[in-house]
C-alpha cells in the first residue's frame, strides 16, 4: 500500500500521519538500527525462571508476568490440551451468540467465589475488561477520577465512557479529596486505581481511598492484574493485602500474569455485570475467549487455592530482591508483590543498563518514556514464585553492576 493516503495537489491533509510519523516509532526503528533494541526481543521457549532466547541462550528471566511459575506447569498445560481436543481451537462467536462453553462459566463461578462478588465477566484481554466496565458506567453529568499513573487500558477505558474524565496526582489523597470535594454533590463519582501500580510496583493507599470514597459516596474500581496471586493471604491482591476488597465495587483482572493464559475478567455485583453482558462492546461485539486458555486459567486458578505456598514462595522471592538489590546498591522503588523498579534515569543509561544485564544473562524490562516520565526510567524486574534464591541473588548483582557501569558511562561522556 502507498505511504500517503492522499493524492498530490489536492491539499488534504494525510490522516494516516499520526501513524506513519510517529516519533516513537521512529526512536524504535533507530534502536533497532543501532543494535540497543529493548522491546519485542523473541524467545524461544517459554517463560520459565531460566528461559531460552532466540539466539539460543538462557538466561535467567526477570520480565514476565508469569508470577506464580505456571506458564509451563503440567498440569496447566494439560488442561488447555484437554480442552483444545474437546472444544478445538476457537470458540467462533461472541459469548451473546455461540461461544459460551462450560468451561467459560466455570471460570466465571471461581472467579466470583474467590472475591466474593456476585458474578464475574470474562472478557478475551485484561485490557478488554477495563474497557468492557468503564465505558459502559457513568452518564454525562457523571466522572471519573482517575490516578494519573493507573494503566493505559484505564485512561482508554475512562476516555470510552460519557463522563468526565478527571486525573487526580499519583498516590495522593489530598488531590483526590480536592477533586472529590469540587464535584457537582449530584454527579456520580468513580475513582479509578491500579492495586499494583505495573511499572513501579508501588501499591495503591486503598485504606485512605476507600475511606474517600465512603465519605463522597463515590464508587470505587481498582485494577488487580498485577495483585491476583500475589499480595493477600489468599492472592486476591492490595485491596485484600490492606483488608478493604469489600469496599471496591468492581475488580479487573488480567488472566496472563498469575492465570498463566490470556483473557481479563470483571468481578463486580450481579446487576453490574448483567450491564456489562448487555451493553459492553469488548463482550457483545468480541470473539469469546478460546476453551484453551479458558481452561488453563481454570486450572492455574485452582492450583493458586489449593496451593497457598506457592503463593508464600513468590511473596518471599519478592522481598529476597528488594533485600538483595538494595544491598548490591541498585535499591528498587518503594513497593509490593512481584514487581520491582531499578531507578536508570535518562534514556540512555536505561537502554545501556539493560544491554549489559542482557549480555550477562539476566532479561529484564527497559523502562523509559512515555510508559513513564522523562529522566525516570527504570528497569523493571519480575519475580516468579519458581526462582530459587540463588537465581535472584545472581540477578540482583548482574543488575546493579550493569546500572552502575551505564551510569559511569554516561558521566565519562559528559566530562569528555
Amino acid at each position: 500500500m502507498p505511504d500517503h493516503a492522499h493524492h498530490p495537489g489536492t491539499g488534504r491533509r494525510d490522516p494516516f500521519a499520526p501513524l506513519l510519523q510517529n516519533p516513537l516509532a521512529a526512536l524504535f526503528r533507530e534502536h533497532t538500527r543501532t543494535g540497543v533494541a529493548t522491546h519485542a526481543v523473541p524467545t524461544g521457549g517459554a517463560p520459565l525462571p531460566v528461559t531460552t532466547y532466540a539466539d539460543g541462550r538462557a538466561r535467567i528471566n526477570l520480565g514476565t508476568g508469569n508470577y506464580l511459575g505456571l506458564a509451563g506447569d503440567p498440569r496447566v498445560v494439560e488442561a488447555a490440551g484437554a480442552a483444545l481436543r474437546r472444544y478445538g481451537t476457537s470458540a467462533s462467536g461472541s459469548r451473546v451468540l455461540n461461544g459460551t462453553t462450560a468451561l467459560h462459566l466455570e471460570l466465571e463461578a471461581e472467579l466470583a467465589d474467590l472475591y466474593g462478588t456476585e458474578a464475574a465477566v470474562l472478557t478475551s484481554s485484561g485490557v478488554n475488561a477495563n474497557l468492557a466496565l468503564l465505558s459502559t458506567v457513568c452518564g454525562p453529568d457523571d466522572v471519573l477520577l482517575v490516578d494519573a499513573h493507573v494503566h493505559a487500558s484505564l485512561h482508554a477505558a475512562a476516555a470510552a465512557s460519557r463522563g468526565t474524565v478527571v486525573r487526580w496526582r499519583h498516590n495522593d489523597l489530598d488531590s483526590l479529596a480536592g477533586r472529590l470535594e469540587r464535584l457537582d454533590p449530584r454527579a456520580g463519582a468513580v475513582v479509578v486505581v491500579d492495586g499494583v501500580y505495573s511499572m513501579t510496583g508501588e501499591l495503591a493507599p486503598l485504606a485512605g481511598i476507600t475511606e474517600l470514597c465512603r465519605r463522597y459516596g463515590a464508587r470505587l474500581v481498582v485494577d488487580e492484574a498485577h495483585g491476583l496471586g500475589v499480595l493477600g493471604a489468599r492472592g486476591r491482591g492490595a485491596a485484600e493485602q490492606v483488608g478493604v476488597l469489600d469496599r471496591v465495587d468492581a475488580v479487573t483482572v488480567a488472566l496472563s500474569k498469575s492465570l498463566a493464559s490470556v483473557g481479563g475478567a470483571v468481578m463486580t455485583s450481579r446487576a453490574a455485570a448483567d450491564g456489562i453482558r448487555a451493553g459492553a462492546v469488548p463482550y457483545v461485539f468480541s470473539a469469546a475467549n478460546d476453551p484453551a486458555s479458558v481452561a488453563a486459567a481454570l486450572a492455574a486458578l485452582r492450583i493458586l487455592r489449593t496451593e497457598p505456598e506457592r503463593l508464600a514462595r513468590l511473596q518471599h522471592n519478592g522481598e529476597l530482591l528488594r533485600r538483595a538489590l538494595a544491598e548490591a546498591g541498585a535499591a528498587p522503588v518503594p513497593g509490593r508483590g512481584a514487581v520491582l523498579a531499578v531507578p536508570t534515569g535518562s534514556e540512555a543509561v536505561t537502554a545501556a543498563a539493560w544491554g549489559a544485564s542482557f549480555d550477562a544473562g539476566v532479561y529484564t524490562n527497559a523502562v523509559a518514556y512515555p510508559a513513564v516520565p522523562r529522566g525516570k526510567g527504570v528497569l523493571r524486574l519480575t519475580v516468579m514464585a519458581t526462582h530459587t534464591d540463588a537465581q535472584l541473588r545472581e540477578a540482583a548483582e548482574v543488575v546493579a553492576g550493569a546500572v552502575r557501569w551505564a551510569r559511569d558511562g554516561e558521566r565519562e561522556m559528559v566530562l569528555a
